[in-house]
């Protein structure tokens, strides 16, 4: 092997190594970790450099994060084995008798490679190429999975901003606008945005969420991912949990004070089989239960009375506190 066809096949294959620790960091990505830190990962693994105590619980407190990591070492030994073999036969194949000409043509290579990557570490071409290798990755595994893509774009404590390739729609969203879903006031969950077709639409409370459209959401990580991840496994699931988890819905809000809405689906423990004075509901809680409807006709309120599966209940007091109490 001469030496100019070494340097070209260590060149293409640094590229290649480059390219393959940029895929391992989006897989990452896509698992849940943030991007600063799956990229850190990437290069730690690829380059069998090992990572850090604190972070490497990440990594194996999660299979498909492990199966990665796995893959991600594997590899970077194989190419790591490639680049010095290619490295001994560049100093074997070295010829005295064209020295110059050798010197030069090897010049002309490198250079043309610096100058390669120089190019690519400019902010807008880096962002071209970080995002076409991201969109190659979730494209694929979209294919192979039909499931949904969840991909943290921001972490603030045990709250993200989410990016979700919705390719199963879940069951709370189907055919129901963003305000019937109740995802804020269920959730805790606000959708930032939605791209669809490449752009961004307007939305409203009237807005429906469609298969095939890119949402930002925004709430706590483990509720986003249990909602939207494995959609294809769950439906059933979260299906019968819909039904049985009561429906809130928020009248008016002052301050952290609200008149809410509950359909009573299942009676909350510190109301089931009690009247409302043993429950303590406004001693303990401070919520106060202004009245019933049950079977359509307006029940009068006392201190006995019960509220029963069916109900719907209007009452006031701290939205946290009334949360608590009749979603968890």
């Amino acid at each position: 092997m001469t030496l100019e066809l070494s340097i070209i096949l260590i060149i293409i294959v640094i590229i290649i190594y480059i390219i393959a620790i940029k895929i391992y960091s989006v897989l990452l990505q896509i698992t849940g970790l943030p991007e600063n830190i799956a990229n850190y990962q990437g290069i730690s693994l690829f380059t069998n450099c090992g990572y850090t105590t604190s972070e490497s619980e990440t990594i194996t407190n999660n299979k498909f994060r492990r199966r990665i990591s796995l893959a991600c070492m594997i590899t970077g030994n194989f190419f790591s084995v490639i680049i010095v073999s290619l490295i001994v036969s560049m100093i074997s194949s070295f010829s005295l008798e064209h020295e110059n000409q050798t010197y030069i043509i090897c010049l002309v290579i490198v250079g043309v490679f610096l100058s390669l990557i120089i190019f690519t570490q400019l902010k807008p071409i880096k962002n071209l190429i970080s995002k076409l290798i991201q969109g190659f990755v979730k494209y694929f595994i979209n294919v192979a999975s039909k499931d949904n893509v969840i991909t943290i774009v921001e972490n603030f404590g045990s709250y993200s901003i989410v990016e979700i390739y919705i390719h199963k729609m879940p069951n709370f969203l189907k055919n129901k606008t963003i305000h019937e879903s109740k995802i804020k006031v269920t959730h805790d969950i606000n959708i930032l945005s939605i791209k669809r077709n490449k752009r961004q639409i307007e939305i409203t409370r009237n807005t429906l969420v469609q298969e095939n459209d890119v949402i930002l959401v925004y709430g706590q990580y483990n509720k986003i991912k249990e909602l939207f991840s494995n959609v294809l496994h769950k439906e059933e699931y979260i299906e019968e949990k819909n039904e049985r988890f009561n429906e809130i819905d928020l009248i008016d809000n002052y301050s952290s004070q609200a008149m809410v809405e509950v359909k009573i689906n299942e009676v909350p423990l510190v109301l089931s089989e009690k009247t409302l004075y043993n429950s303590g509901i406004k001693e303990r809680f401070g919520i106060n239960i202004i009245f019933i409807k049950r079977n359509e006709e307006i029940i009068e309120v006392d201190k006995d009375t019960i509220i029963l599966k069916g109900d719907k209940i209007v009452l006031f007091g701290p939205y946290l506190a009334i949360k608590n109490v009749f979603l968890y």
